[in-house]
């Protein structure tokens, strides 16, 4: 029997039986934002470092410190549209992500280390599509806990709706330069 419905427990065990559960609990689902918080740091935090130093030195090219700057801009459209991507796909077929928040993070993690790769992937071309591509699905299946064609249609919902944002940004910054 669990000890919460075991007769040989007191009241005052039981009790202290629950919060320990509580506290395990709380203590789990804690942890559950330390993997997609360390990807958003490292992944966007070497992002923005690489983004600063490269560029083609051609003055009407986004490049450099610029770049680098506007990166977290792009990160929070990318964002806004991956979490409409993920609202739909949870009405459509997921049934549920789970908390909000957590689901926010865990996306801007997938989408910090992706940049990552996806920059340093770049000079295999196709290859580095392929990996990029890969990655992007393994993510979204071992964070959102999804079997494979799951993780895969979501892919393919918030990659357009990333390339969607990027056109946004685009369309924003036009009039700017």
């Amino acid at each position: 029997m669990p000890p919460i419905q075991d007769p040989r427990f007191s009241k005052a065990r039981w009790n202290e039986t629950l919060q320990e559960q509580r506290e395990a609990t709380e203590r789990a689902s804690r942890m559950e934002y330390i993997k997609p918080l360390l990807m958003l740091v490292i992944g966007g935090g070497v992002v923005m470092v690489l983004l600063t130093f490269a560029g083609s030195g051609d003055p009407d090219e986004l490049s450099g410190p610029v770049a680098a700057l506007l990166y977290p801009v792009r990160l929070v459209f990318a964002l806004f549209f991956g979490v409409v991507g993920l609202w739909l796909a949870a009405k459509l077929w997921l049934g549920g992500v789970g908390p909000l928040g957590l689901a926010i993070v865990r996306l801007a993690g997938i989408y910090a280390a992706t940049d990552l790769i996806a920059i340093l992937a770049a000079p295999l071309l196709f290859l580095g599509w392929f990996v990029y591509l890969v990655c992007y699905v393994g993510l979204l299946a071992w964070l959102f806990d999804l079997e494979a064609i799951e993780s895969m249609m979501l892919a393919l919902i918030t990659f357009v709706l990333k390339i969607l944002a990027g056109f946004a940004i685009i369309s924003l910054l036009g009039g700017a330069f």
